[in-house]
């Protein structure tokens, strides 16, 4: 309810898989409206400069990255946008309740929301696949040392203290971002949200385990050249049905994880004021017609061409 995605708000950022072609759903879910507004505005350059982070590519795989983003930029704003206005618009019904929110509300939340984010995947998922059978030994190299890199980073960045101290930091990115949502929280709603997220299992580490240990698959089946249908399939079964890839204990703990969120925030609701309710309603709203406007851009822009090609 108070969150666009659990793992975002409580385990930031080690919360979606992505593949080469960055999902532009963590930009829309997970930045203030202005950045949300030029991020998307800006997609086409944004997407095309985190998928050139990842490899050199040459001049051929630069053009088809471009083209690419460019198709599956357009099918977003025309498929994607119009889902995402209707979470949003469910999610800020369930945010005023004025009573106890009920508590199966939020696993219907968190399951539209999956559904959205999968959805906004797999188009991606094929020319991800097509792109990374083309490329050489040196290319792979350069993939497993940047996949490394950015994994030793976000380690530092989220597990690097003690188990007391991650805790700790992890609450304040909750904190921090409740009261971006919801305004201002009082000290005593403070520390009750710091307990809460400090009882919260601690899963981090797994993300990241999971996410390294694909990783290493996908950089196998690189060196091994098993085509764009065999990285295909398994692309699709990493972002898909992540559980499938999941060690027993792995998928124990996410759920367990998804389990006590949802009841979190079950109880975070119970303590926001009316104010921090109507604070939360005016932010979810702006979301609301940023996307509205951008699709009424593009059916203009999209109205401007055809006119433009008429005889």
């Amino acid at each position: 309810m108070l969150t666009f995605s659990r793992n975002e708000l409580l385990e930031q950022p080690v919360a979606m898989k992505k593949s080469l072609f960055i999902i532009l759903a963590s930009a829309l879910l997970n930045c203030g409206c202005s950045t949300v507004s030029l991020v998307y505005r800006n997609a086409d350059w944004y997407l095309q400069h985190k998928i050139n982070d990842y490899t050199s590519f040459n001049t051929r795989q630069k053009e088809t990255i471009r083209q690419e983003v460019s198709d599956y930029m357009h099918w977003h704003r025309k498929n994607a946008l119009p889902e995402y206005i209707i979470f949003l618009q469910n999610l800020n019904g369930v945010a005023q309740y004025d009573g106890q929110l009920r508590e199966q509300e939020v696993p219907l939340l968190r399951a539209h929301l999956l559904s959205l984010y999968r959805k906004t995947l797999v188009p991606a998922i094929r020319p991800t696949a097509q792109l990374l059978s083309e490329l050489d030994s040196r290319q792979i190299q350069e993939l497993g040392r940047n996949f490394a890199e950015k994994n030793q980073k976000q380690k530092h960045e989220v597990l690097d203290g003690s188990h007391d101290e991650n805790l700790d930091k992890r609450a304040d990115k909750t904190i921090a971002f409740l009261e971006w949502l919801a305004g201002n929280l009082s000290d005593e709603q403070e520390q009750k949200v710091r307990e809460m997220s400090r009882h919260l299992p601690f899963v981090s580490h797994i993300f990241i385990q999971h996410r390294e240990a694909n990783q290493g698959r996908l950089i196998a089946l690189l060196n091994a050249h098993a085509g764009a249908d065999k990285i295909a399939a398994f692309l699709s079964s990493w972002v898909l049905t992540p559980e499938t890839t999941r060690t027993a204990q792995q998928q124990h703990a996410i759920q367990s994880f998804d389990m006590a969120t949802d009841a979190m925030i079950v109880q975070i609701h119970g303590l926001l004021t009316g104010r921090q309710k109507d604070h939360l309603h005016k932010r979810i709203s702006s979301y609301i017609d940023d996307m509205r406007s951008f699709s009424t851009d593009m059916h203009a822009a999209s109205g401007t061409s055809l006119q433009d090609s008429s005889p």
